[in-house]
């Protein structure tokens, strides 16, 4: 029988092409990359990776490395979902989210790109094989560049062929929050599409005035307004701010995705694979949307979630935001027309160029 014989786990900081802020998160400059490798007996290999913020990244290799691989090494490779569980029963009393979610994901990437490798199948077609072809959008981190900046950045995105285009919010005085989405509406025109994301910049109340005074500029979405898993005030913004809201990259398990819906605050739920404990738990949010008449959608990783959107007859669009990876892999994702389409390469598709990643790395 087949068995896992070998795991790898790797850390790199990668500068990113330049900082880029968020409120709920300060000015970023570079980020932490967190590789994990696995083998099985037959030859095959598997790669997932998880981006954090610069810092956190040794947090996960030390769960991984001290825990994750004891669990993984000699399973039957076949069996991830029985793998995930194992790693979440040993795991979850340390924290349910947090970096165990994060390290359970990048092992359970590997998991899958593995499984998808062996069997000669691209990871869209082994989870489901719905449609290659989803919608997308260009997810710009944004809130620190002035108004000429944040348009010119609009331009490029729509040069590299995105339709749809989601800006920041979340500056000290709502006006200003205002003027920036007018200015990027009136450059932009009406035809394209424009998500706007608070990154939790606001109270309850603060949250219900900016989407009443933000229903005039059209949005698809406002994502995060608040805290992630104040549900109650979800709901309460959704029946009364007048603009869909889209949440869930702060969400850690199926069980908060599943307290969100049933609450009835959310119009797009984002279930993040990084954040969530990966693949595995990703595809089980996006059914429970499905079930209940959502669409889904992701957040960051774009180059794996193209694979679990295109799986999902329930997809609405891919984020394409990819934490400056493009240079280290050989294939980045094209979007056309407003189309990302998932590779039919084996696996998850991803070829990384490991000697450029190697002066980057810290372990």
């Amino acid at each position: 029988m087949t068995k896992i014989d070998k795991i790898e786990t790797t850390l790199y900081r990668l500068p990113l092409p330049e900082a880029v802020e968020a409120a709920s998160s300060g000015v970023m400059a570079d980020i932490d990359m967190v590789m994990v490798r696995v083998w099985d007996s037959d030859g095959a290999q598997g790669c997932g990776y998880n981006p954090l913020f610069s810092g956190q990244g040794s947090a996960l290799v030390e769960i991984i490395n001290n825990v994750c691989t004891e669990i993984v090494l000699q399973e039957d490779p076949s069996r991830i979902e029985w793998i995930w569980h194992k790693m979440w029963r040993r795991l979850h009393y340390a924290g349910r989210g947090g970096p165990v979610s994060f390290a359970i994901a990048a092992v359970d990437t590997a998991l899958w790109d593995l499984k998808a490798n062996s069997l000669n199948l691209p990871l869209w077609r082994l989870l489901g094989g719905f449609n290659p072809e989803v919608k997308a959008y260009a997810g710009n981190i944004d809130l620190n560049f002035p108004i000429d900046k944040l348009l010119a950045g609009a331009d490029r995105s729509l040069n590299d062929g995105h339709i749809s285009i989601k800006m920041r919010l979340g500056k000290p005085n709502l006006k200003e929050d205002l003027s920036r989405v007018e200015a990027m509406r009136n450059h932009i025109g009406s035809d394209v599409e424009l998500m706007a994301d608070a990154n939790e910049a606001w109270r309850p109340d603060q949250a219900l005035r900016a989407l009443r005074a933000l229903r005039e500029f059209d949005l698809v979405w406002v994502e995060e307004p608040i805290q992630p898993d104040n549900f109650a005030a979800y709901a309460h913004l959704r029946n009364n701010g007048g603009v869909p809201l889209s949440a869930g990259e702060n969400l850690h398990t199926l069980a908060e995705f599943a307290a969100l819906i049933s609450a009835g605050g959310i119009d797009f739920p984002e279930p993040d694979l990084a954040t969530c404990g990966g693949i595995t738990p990703w595809m089980k949010i996006g059914h429970l949307a499905d079930a209940h008449g959502l669409p889904v959608t992701s957040h960051g990783v774009h180059d794996i979630h193209v694979h679990l959107l295109a799986a999902s007859p329930n997809n609405a669009y891919l984020e394409v935001h990819g934490f400056g990876m493009n240079p280290y892999i050989e294939h980045p994702l094209v979007v056309k027309n407003g189309i990302a389409t998932a590779p039919d390469r084996p696996g998850h598709g991803m070829e990384f160029n490991w000697s450029l990643l190697e002066k980057f790395r810290l372990n």
